[in-house]
């Protein structure tokens, strides 16, 4: 897109922009160089000093407010101009954590120095300064796009793996089914949680590749699995991101996989977060209608930790409600625990739902749970997540 945007050329000793002037766009150095000053009239000895190939004025692509600086041609030279515009073009089109991350960093950038300039710092101490806030900033942005990367990189060589957590009827004790629970083995790094790398996902669009792959390599493994279980309505649970509701791909895609592994749909449950019903409660109610009319059930995650678990029950076509395992791990130790749990469980029967309690860890939980009639349990109590090969 660069290559269609018009040169400026200037002479020796030339300002480009004031300090004080309006902003509207920066400039790549095609040829020759640029000195910055802080004096408007480019007076004293410049606090820095830019050559070819780099860019400078980017602070103005974040909002209209003055130059902070004044920029003088050292030499004969040749720039190219970037509007906010076209960087607004660019933006649209980039991956969501990049556009993100370079916000924040103007935004900081523009924040720092009108904080340290005004107060009298020297042009070369505060030049010194902006150089440090930069740089600080520059190692978190890495970390973070090289996290990304690495993340491209595991999807290629087959870095990921998943985990399953048994699902245990309460009345009988016996497995009814499991959850698959995605893990990275990283080569570098060793067993990643997926909190420490979902959220860059999300971030990245990633999420789709990698939803994709879930599905997939559950469909594949719950041949397996559904060999180590003892229930009538034997199930698989696999968790769904806000991002893959979008479109008819997904019911199209997990259509295949179905018919791929020969997995019966109604064996399949999907399970969702709240996130998803708020983000896009329109969007989420007619795919998620699709994926039940496929012959796949849902399942409310974590619930009792959202803002629309009623409404959610009630609109959308949710089969089971699993109970957050904050209330369960305290249901014997607070009252109010003890109560919501009982009130969940009752509600969700009313509804024709089935419950799952998550993070039961003992037997007194355990036993509370039968007497409150609870359907399913899910916890160390009942076994920890391990990959298939352990099963």
């Amino acid at each position: 897109m660069l290559e269609n945007l018009n040169r400026e050329v200037y002479v020796t000793g030339e300002f480009v922009f004031h300090e004080g002037a309006h902003g509207d766009c920066a400039y790549i150095i095609e040829s020759g160089s640029v000195d910055i000053f802080m004096a408007a009239k480019g007076n004293g000895k410049p606090i820095g000093h830019v050559g070819r190939g780099e860019i400078f004025g980017e602070i103005a692509l974040l909002d209209a407010q003055p130059r902070s600086a004044t920029a003088k041609c050292a030499e004969k030279t040749v720039l190219i101009p970037i509007q906010r515009k076209t960087v607004n073009n660019l933006l649209e089109k980039t991956d969501p954590i990049i556009r993100s991350l370079l916000l924040v960093i103007l935004e900081r950038y523009r924040e720092n120095r009108s904080k340290t300039h005004p107060t009298g710092v020297k042009a070369e101490n505060f030049h010194e300064e902006a150089k440090k806030y930069t740089a600080s900033l520059r190692g978190e942005v890495t970390q973070k796009l090289a996290l990304a990367h690495d993340i491209a990189q595991a999807l290629k060589q087959d870095q990921f793996d998943l985990y399953y957590q048994p699902i245990c009827d309460l009345n009988t004790g016996n497995v009814a089914g499991y959850e698959a629970l995605i893990r990275w083995n990283h080569p570098t790094n060793g067993l990643v949680s997926p909190l420490d790398f979902l959220w860059m996902a999300e971030s990245t669009g990633q999420i789709l590749e990698l939803g994709l792959w879930t599905l997939e390599r559950a469909c594949r493994d719950w041949i397996i699995l559904r060999e180590h279980t003892q229930h009538e309505t034997p199930f698989i649970s696999v968790n769904l991101s806000a991002n893959q509701l979008v479109g008819n791909g997904l019911t199209i895609e997990l259509d295949t996989l179905l018919k791929k592994y020969d997995v019966p749909a109604k064996q399949l449950k999907l399970e969702l977060t709240e996130s998803i019903f708020i983000e896009n409660p329109d969007q989420a109610y007619s795919l998620l209608s699709q994926l039940t009319a496929l012959g796949c059930s849902l399942a409310l995650d974590d619930y009792g930790t959202g803002y629309s678990g009623l409404n959610s029950l009630q609109r959308y076509p949710i089969a089971t409600m699993k109970i957050d395992k904050s209330f369960i791990s305290t249901m014997l130790t607070t009252a109010q625990s003890n109560e919501i749990v009982s009130s969940s469980i009752k509600l969700a029967h009313s509804l024709g739902m089935n419950v799952v309690a998550e993070g039961v860890e003992t037997e007194d939980i355990y036993r509370s749970l039968v007497e409150m009639k609870c359907d399913f349990g899910q916890g160390w109590y009942f076994g920890r997540p391990v990959a298939l090969k352990e099963e």
